[in-house]
């Protein structure tokens, strides 16, 4: 577990499975100077300008713009650590198996999805698979330019993380202006999602860390079929000398897509946290 998530796990063993994250109190949390100073939270200032769907799409453009100085060879450590510093406080997440997703709906409340910002500006198109809950959601429709949403209960909220599962598209959960507020959960295609973008091609660490998991090969269950394979979106499966699949745990998100297409079982997913390779890659 990374330093930031265990400072916020607490007793209930992961970040996003505390309770506190999904209450209006923290949320709504004043500090002194805004007390002083009669305003909002910085926390609620910054939704409603985010949430304004006319100005979101540039932002995540402009920090883009802002995220490829990464690459350059004088530029690219200061942009790295800079970068690891605003996403902690910031609009970051982590990657999470379907099982916690849902897990995250119980804790939740007054579920919508909305249109997958990351792929309209990749690919031109509006596909639903941005689930969201309370209380960004109800900061969302009081936006002059809020976003179009579909109201969901929590039932149908889960029934639409399955089919997004069964996609292959990857959950991951993004905290708001610091741990443990959890806003969303993420069902991305890894090609289009701005988030991980830094972190596979920069390793900017903190914008989009990995499950508190890793997926392992049983090799005698294997019968070398190829779909976990095609499933990974981290390019993280390859075969042996046996053809037989393995993971590389350096690579793994344990985002455990993959176990969605053995028709043998030998895919699961293990505490990363106990995995001897895996435990300080995050």
């Amino acid at each position: 577990m990374c330093k930031f998530c265990r400072k916020h796990a607490k007793e209930h063993g992961k970040w996003y499975l505390n309770p506190e994250g999904y209450t209006e109190e923290l949320f709504y949390k004043l500090n002194l100077l805004d007390r002083i100073l009669g305003r909002k939270p910085k926390k609620v200032r910054d939704a409603y300008k985010s949430a304004d769907a006319a100005w979101y799409p540039l932002d995540i453009s402009k920090q883009l713009e802002l995220v490829d100085l990464a690459s350059k060879p004088v530029l690219g450590k200061l942009v790295r650590m800079i970068g690891n510093h605003i996403a902690i406080k910031s609009h970051s997440g982590q990657v999470v198996p379907t099982e916690d997703a849902l897990k995250i709906v119980d804790l939740s409340h007054d579920h919508a999805v909305y249109p997958c910002m990351c792929k309209r500006l990749f690919k031109g198109q509006d596909e639903y698979k941005c689930l969201n809950f309370a209380p960004i959601t109800d900061i969302t429709r009081h936006t002059p330019r809020h976003w179009k949403e579909k109201r969901l209960s929590p039932e149908e909220a889960k029934a639409w993380l399955q089919d997004f599962s069964d996609k292959g598209y990857v959950h991951a959960v993004f905290w708001w202006c610091d741990m443990p507020q959890a806003i969303c959960i993420c069902n991305c295609d890894n090609k289009y999602c701005y988030a991980s973008r830094p972190k596979n091609w920069y390793d900017i660490t903190n914008v989009y860390r990995r499950a508190e998991y890793v997926a392992e090969v049983d090799p005698d269950e294997c019968i070398s079929c190829g779909k976990c394979q095609e499933r990974c979106q981290f390019g993280a499966i390859s075969y042996d000398s046996n053809g037989r699949a393995q993971v590389d745990p350096r690579i793994c998100f344990g985002c455990g897509q993959c176990r969605g297409v053995c028709e043998q079982n030998a895919l699961k997913l293990v505490d990363r946290n106990t995995h001897t390779i895996a435990k300080k890659i995050w």
